[in-house]
């Protein structure tokens, strides 16, 4: 891993043993994504949270099929499970514990928007996904994305107003959805949450947990 402040960060959020395995014990938290989600961002999310006591969902859409003159058809195992991607090459298959029509604000306590092109694009069709990041924020539970997650925000109508960043190619899309955009790895708005890409990761989850630690007290 090159050599950086964040880099050290990522590497650091990564590898390092819990420093305290009950920080988030009964916390809920559901990671909304789909196929072509961005593996070091669901996968080092995934593991710090339930390291640290989160009970963590991977929440995904039910994958329907193609029309037939398309001609085209999803693998069988989009039915349970995502894929991720690292960059551009697919890195493997994520179980997804519960579906978008299934998932209720009222039964997490945060939730997450990886990144990945592929996969917000996609999520971002999905009006169960966006009805549930709709309802997340209007609870005033933390929600954040990361990299192009945001485009999952920006179609579910949650960013007039507000302050926001994201990867450097969709910040203007965050702009035309009504944000004010600022180029920092981690932006904090009330319970909006939004990071860059994937070396601003443990900055998104630390800005996270720090309000699902204060509701708490």
């Amino acid at each position: 891993m090159a050599d950086g402040e964040l880099n050290r960060e990522l590497k650091s959020f990564l590898l390092d043993p819990p420093t305290n395995p009950s920080l988030l014990k009964g916390k809920r938290i559901a990671i909304c994504c789909t196929n072509g989600v961005e593996e070091v961002e669901i996968l080092g999310a995934h593991r710090w949270l339930t390291e640290h006591g989160a009970t963590v969902h991977v929440v995904s859409p039910r994958i329907g099929e193609f029309h037939p003159t398309l001609g085209l058809r999803f693998p069988p195992q989009c039915a349970t499970h995502v894929l991720a991607i690292r960059l551009m090459e697919n890195a493997g298959w994520l179980k997804i514990d519960r579906y978008t029509d299934e998932a209720r604000a009222e039964d997490y306590d945060a939730m997450l928007l990886p990144g990945g092109c592929w996969n917000p694009d996609a999520l971002r069709m999905d009006q169960h996904a966006r009805a549930l990041v709709s309802a997340m924020y209007e609870a005033g539970k933390p929600t954040c994305a990361i990299c192009h997650g945001q485009w999952v925000m920006v179609s579910a109508k949650i960013l007039k107003g507000k302050r926001a960043t994201a990867v450097w190619n969709i910040q203007i899309d965050l702009e035309n959805a009504g944000a004010t955009v600022l180029d920092e790895p981690c932006v904090v708005d009330g319970n909006l949450i939004t990071a860059r890409f994937p070396y601003d990761l443990p900055r998104l989850i630390n800005a996270m947990v720090k309000q699902l630690v204060s509701a708490r007290g």
